[in-house]
């Protein structure tokens, strides 16, 4: 009885952490065994632009204040160069996130590749960082999004056409529905 009861307060208290924000509308039931996003993202400036800009609100916490830039293999902060390899992306990354109630982590990975001379394809990959993360009530979708749209692009606001699934993982909504 004992051990239902301490089940069931955790149940519970894990649905009370569950993402509410606005986003959170895209969930992962383990695509990648557990809950995680990858998208594309087409963003109309070169991939130095795309690179600062990210990089910069990375290091001041991403629009929520709960991003943490990681050291790169290249030795630098978010970001590494790998333009002087002759690699078909110009530079890769990676950021923690802390879920807004400091309960989760999940790590966001980020590859830059230049489409044309000001385009880049960014594939934005997020991962919960705890075993047994499951329908992640979209968290992992969010963590990509606000921080994309949350940069101020030249061009203007990000336009969700410019946002590309990859795979099933972090369904739209509707497509979730269908099943």
């Amino acid at each position: 009885m004992k051990t239902a009861l301490v089940m069931l307060l955790a149940m519970l208290t894990s649905s009370a952490f569950a993402c509410t924000l606005d986003g959170c509308d895209h969930p992962d039931c383990g695509s990648c065994g557990g809950a995680c996003c990858r998208l594309s993202i087409t963003i109309p400036e070169s991939t130095e632009s795309v690179m600062n800009k990210l990089n910069a609100s990375i290091v001041a916490g991403g629009p929520d204040g709960l991003y943490t830039p990681m050291m790169t293999a290249e030795g630098t902060l978010t970001f590494g160069d790998l333009r002087p390899y002759g690699k078909p992306i110009d530079f890769i990354g990676q950021a923690v996130h802390t879920t807004i109630n400091g309960v989760y982590n999940d790590t966001v990975n980020f590859s830059l590749a230049p489409v044309s001379e000001n385009e880049t394809e960014v594939m934005a990959f997020s991962i919960s960082q705890i075993a047994g993360a499951y329908c992640d009530d979209g968290q992992n979708y969010l963590n990509i999004l606000q921080l994309v749209e949350g940069v101020k692009w030249d061009g203007g606001e990000l336009d969700l056409d410019q946002v590309s699934h990859l795979d099933g993982s972090c369904p739209d909504p509707a497509s979730s529905l269908k099943k």
